[in-house]
């Protein structure tokens, strides 16, 4: 009877939920002194990004556009301070409106993971070829979230939601074959420590646990029948 209440405790014990992995949120509105090489430097129309914002402690971001060939068109994304619908401080990339995608990935480091959470998106004044905008957010090189003919609600700026799962290998982020005219804002992601996340039993696991308690339960009810018997 003991043996069986120990094992029970021990059961409970290891299903017991642990309490949620604390999250935190970053926003990159692509404000401030982001610009130039080392990052540190005021920004203007066309001012590279510095590859060392919105790095922390927990996560890298890095930035770069493509051509449509994949082929690595520049190391850094850009700065514009407005005229991308009613946006101010975008990020954007590429040489034409045709051929270039930008990309900024997102890398947690060891012990964390991340997730995207959503974006601004909005038009340059007067472009007809961004009034929609195409995405796609990758993990390790595969697509696991997508969208085209998104529209930029010009000459406003449209939101759109991600959501994405948690990933300790993180996303890649990727915008295009506009991403010259289509500027992003307000990109949020949200990061967490991998070791401190809930862990759900199984449906397996509660059966194990309920079974055990019926064995705890029977045992003692033996116990007493056994104990009652004797004094009869």
């Amino acid at each position: 009877m003991k043996t069986l209440i120990l094992a029970a405790s021990a059961a409970l014990a290891a299903f017991t939920i642990p309490a949620t992995a604390h999250a935190s949120i970053t926003t990159l509105d692509f404000a401030g002194s982001i610009c130039g090489v080392a990052g540190d430097q005021n920004c203007g129309n066309g001012s590279r990004i510095g590859q060392n914002y919105g790095d922390s402690a927990n996560v890298d971001v890095s930035y770069a556009s493509y051509t449509i060939a994949d082929d690595l068109a520049e190391d850094h994304l850009k700065h514009w301070t407005s005229s991308y619908g009613d946006l101010t401080n975008v990020v954007w990339g590429g040489s034409n409106a045709t051929n270039y995608y930008a990309a900024i990935t997102f890398t947690p480091l060891a012990g964390y993971e991340l997730r995207l959470l959503d974006f601004d998106t909005g038009c340059y004044v007067n472009r007809a070829s961004c009034r929609t905008m195409t995405y796609s957010v990758l993990e390790n090189g595969t697509s696991v979230l997508s969208g085209s003919g998104i529209s930029t609600l010009y000459p406003g700026h449209a939101s759109v939601a991600l959501a994405s799962g948690w990933s300790s290998d993180g996303y890649t982020l990727r915008w295009g074959p506009d991403s010259y005219d289509v500027g992003l804002d307000n990109i949020r992601f949200e990061w967490r420590e991998i070791s401190n996340n809930a862990g759900v039993p199984e449906p397996a696991s509660w059966a194990m646990l309920i079974a055990g308690f019926g064995l705890v339960g029977a045992a003692s009810r033996r116990r007493r029948g056994a104990a009652a018997a004797t004094t009869a």
